[in-house]
Parts: structure tokens; sequence; C-alpha cells
């Protein structure tokens, strides 16, 4: 059900850090790794972050800030059963920009419980980086709420 978290996305980061922001500008994630290098999750399109824990140090760095963990899981139903996901949401105005999993969807952790700590799914045009930010780009079709005309 769980995706494998690959290193190798971030493997060839520099120092430079790339910071990102709600669409309603709220400043949630400061990372070396572009979010555009990262893989896509396969069932929702969502970004793979591994995040660097203190007992597992990664090759990159990544603080989140201006987001709140719910505190209680979603139960999301999926064609192959169900997920247990926690969901990062924006402290100004509450949008979800992402999730991590219960430990209970995967193998290596079944039986555990509580969320894993070591990856962030970014949604898809949950986030904007800050150079798009001050350019003053419309976050609204990226994220699906406003459909392109043609």
């Amino acid at each position: 059900m769980a995706d494998t978290v690959k290193q190798s996305a971030v493997a060839d980061t520099t120092t430079q850090v790339h910071t990102y922001h709600c669409i309603c500008t709220q400043l949630i994630l400061a990372t070396t790794a572009p979010i555009t290098a990262l893989e896509k999750r396969t069932s929702d399109a969502s970004l793979i972050l591994p995040l660097p824990t203190t007992s597992q140090p990664g090759p990159h760095h990544a603080l989140l800030k201006g987001s709140v963990l719910d505190a209680k899981a979603t139960m999301i139903r999926r064609e192959d059963g169900f997920e247990k996901r926690y969901m990062h949401r924006c402290e100004r105005c509450d949008t979800v920009v992402g999730y991590q999993l219960d430990k209970s969807q995967w193998e290596e952790t079944k039986g555990g419980s509580g969320r894993r700590e070591d990856v962030l799914y970014v949604l898809r045009g949950g986030l904007m980086e800050t150079v798009e930010m001050e350019n003053g780009k419309d976050m609204r079709a990226e994220s699906g709420l406003v459909t392109a005309k043609g």
C-alpha cells in the first residue's frame, strides 16, 4: 500500500535552502531538497519528501514551519483498502498541504501504530516556492481549483 521511501532523489542536493509557502503565503517548509526533484507517489501524485530524523540523519535537511499536525488520523478509502493519514495543515488558513502515513501502512513496521516521522507526502499544488510567490504565481489552476480555459 505505501510506497518505498527513496533517498536517491535528494542525494544530489546542495547547501542551497529552498523555501515553500502555502497558497495563502504562510511559510511551511524549508529544505535543501527542491521539491521539483522529488519522486511522486503513484496513488495520488503527492511528492515524497524524506525527512531526516535524529536517529537517522539523511543526505538533506528539512524543517516544517507554519504547519499544524492533526491530532487524530484520517482514514482514506482506496481501491486496495484503507490508508491512515496524519494531515499537515497550514496554521493560517487550515489548508491541507501534506500528510504522513501510519506505521501500520509499512511492511517493516507492521503492527506498529502512530505516524511514520521520516517521510512527508506533499500534496500537489499545496505549496509554492518563495520565488513563485514573489513573482505572483496563481496557484489556483495548479491546485485544481480553477480549470484552464482553452
